[in-house]
């Protein structure tokens, strides 16, 4: 006697199939579709690197954004200056993060967080526009980053990856906070992980009151800046910057980066 087939379950095992199918298909997709961005990507980076501009095409390039007809609007000017003077403001606040409260820790990420947002949008609709000398220097920017092993999109992400683990740290300490022996014995180990960090280990504060703004200007410019840069913020020692003390024109830079640090260590043992 042949058996019954039950059409639901029939029916149920068709969707099933044609679901996997589908679902294969989908998966099949998105890894075409993910391999097709990582060599669109290693092909514009590749394109980047085949061009290594000297220090004088940065400087002008650098020059010239500010001659263009971009910068010619007034409105312009004045969200680039508020973006700059924001971040400056709290890039000398950050190395005493630790010794903020609750509240001026949130308000200090919101406001970081609030200030990358618009400098990535800024920088955004100079990428979209239609001026030579701000593509010119967007390019160049890119060139110079990828000497230091990044890009303006990985270093955006970079930030919101550092500010979401800023995050989690002051969830950490809210929910210790209630206990003081727990609370200090989180702060004693958050100012010492914060101290060996970039942010911590440099007092821009007083970095900003040694480095003459020509001599950053002049570092900027320079080919390697970036790579520099990097390498400093990967690992912020004595060490890492006494490769660059010699440097012509970074040189000086580090130098007062090296004092700063210096003077941040000796203010965290009084």
């Amino acid at each position: 006697m042949a058996e019954k087939t039950n059409p639901r379950l029939e029916l149920s095992s068709r969707r099933y199939s044609s679901s996997s199918s589908g679902s294969s298909s989908s998966m099949h997709g998105r890894q075409q579709r993910h391999a097709a961005s990582q060599a669109q990507q290693q092909l514009g980076s590749s394109r980047l690197l085949r061009h290594r501009p000297a220090a004088m095409d940065y400087g002008e390039a650098y020059e010239n954004l500010f001659r263009s007809k971009v910068f010619q609007s007034e409105m312009v000017v004045k969200e680039f200056d508020s973006i700059m003077t924001e971040l400056r403001r709290l890039s000398m606040m950050a190395a005493r993060f630790p010794d903020f409260d609750l509240a001026g820790k949130e308000m200090f990420l919101d406001k970081m967080e609030e200030g990358t947002e618009r400098y990535k949008l800024f920088m955004k609709r100079l990428e979209l526009c239609d001026d030579a000398a701000a593509k010119e220097y967007l390019r160049y920017t890119n060139a110079q980053m990828l000497e230091g092993g990044f890009t303006l999109q990985a270093m955006f992400e970079g930030l919101t990856q550092s500010l979401g683990q800023y995050r989690s740290w002051l969830e950490e300490e809210r929910r210790v906070s209630a206990d003081p022996v727990k609370h200090q014995a989180f702060l004693a180990g958050f100012r010492q992980a914060w101290s060996n960090s970039a942010m911590g280990a440099i007092d821009m504060s007083v970095l900003a009151q040694m480095a003459d703004p020509a001599m950053v200007v002049a570092a900027q410019k320079d080919p390697a800046f970036y790579k520099c840069i990097r390498e400093i913020s990967d690992n912020p020692t004595s060490e890492t910057m006494s490769k660059w003390l010699d440097h012509p024109t970074i040189g000086p830079l580090v130098g007062a980066m090296w004092k700063s640090m210096q003077i941040a260590r000796s203010r965290g043992q009084q």
